[in-house]
């Protein structure tokens, strides 16, 4: 689905802006954040996946000349999608930032489940909710070539995470954009050297609201490919977008498998994956 050395014909500018996150973390939720704060207002020049492609996918609508020359065209402040660790993208200049998002791998693993058995795209997947974390915390690779497996979430935090304190890189949490979404996206701001007038704060901040990106859907949401195998894009894509639901699904001997399989991380990274608040 995804080849890294697209990333080798872009041709970077010394203001992009790269947000690179796991998959079901808030990438399309920073991308409409991020756009707000480029533009200073809530429109957008075409589909959000046309404006901040996702580079290295391997898809029917990315050919890689037509997605290059669209991103060459555009005048505004750039910014691009990608699911890449940090040592899976090319050395780009000093400059560029990089807004990475991390989220509760718990509910990444319940959001992640909906998705692909919506979606199809890996193949047959466990239909109950419980069987997938079952798998997915006991390292058992699932879907298609085994394309689904916990490394795929843990391999890039742990990639940004030891690079986290460089300049340029942003960490940012899901939970603290639930939390406090203006703080979240007025820091977001300053991180990129934005400055907004006041008056279009307001605005913004509603915008990039759950419910009021669910309601734009047709511009907002990825195209993904259906169960029947078809291209579709809408409401299903923003299903809850919110934290702890993992507690309402799973018991305490699959809370086991979770603990098992994260006791390797850092314990600074797993603290703040688990509780958000301020990064150290």
């Amino acid at each position: 689905m995804s080849d890294s050395t697209r990333w080798d014909r872009f041709r970077p500018r010394s203001d992009d802006i790269i947000i690179s996150t796991p998959p079901k973390c808030g990438t399309t939720w920073m991308q409409r954040i991020t756009a707000c704060l480029v533009f200073g207002h809530t429109g957008l020049p075409g589909p959000l996946r046309s404006v901040s492609p996702w580079l290295e996918h391997l898809r029917a609508d990315s050919d890689l000349d037509t997605v290059l020359a669209r991103l060459e065209a555009q005048d505004h402040r750039r910014f691009v999608k990608s699911h890449l660790p940090a040592d899976g993208l090319p050395p780009l200049p000093r400059t560029v930032s990089y807004l990475v998002v991390f989220r509760d791998l718990r509910d990444v693993a319940l959001s992640y489940h909906h998705h692909m058995h919506r979606t199809g795209v890996h193949g047959p997947l466990p239909s109950d909710p419980r069987a997938f974390w079952q798998a997915l915390f006991s390292g058992e690779p699932m879907g298609r070539d085994g394309a689904v497996h916990l490394e795929r979430f843990t391999t890039h935090m742990l990639s940004w995470w030891e690079v986290r304190h460089e300049s340029g890189v942003f960490l940012l949490h899901y939970q603290n954009l639930l939390d406090d979404l203006e703080g979240q996206m007025r820091h977001v701001a300053a991180c990129l050297g934005l400055d907004l007038p006041e008056e279009v704060w307001p605005g913004l901040v509603a915008a990039c609201r759950f419910e009021a990106m669910r309601a734009d859907s047709s511009h907002l949401a990825p195209v993904a490919r259906g169960p029947q195998g078809g291209a579709e894009s809408g409401a299903w894509f923003f299903h809850r977008g919110v934290s702890g639901q993992w507690q309402e699904t799973v018991t305490g001997e699959d809370l086991e498998l979770y603990e098992q399989a994260v006791r390797g991380l850092p314990h600074g990274l797993r603290h703040w994956l688990e509780h958000a608040g301020p990064l150290t």
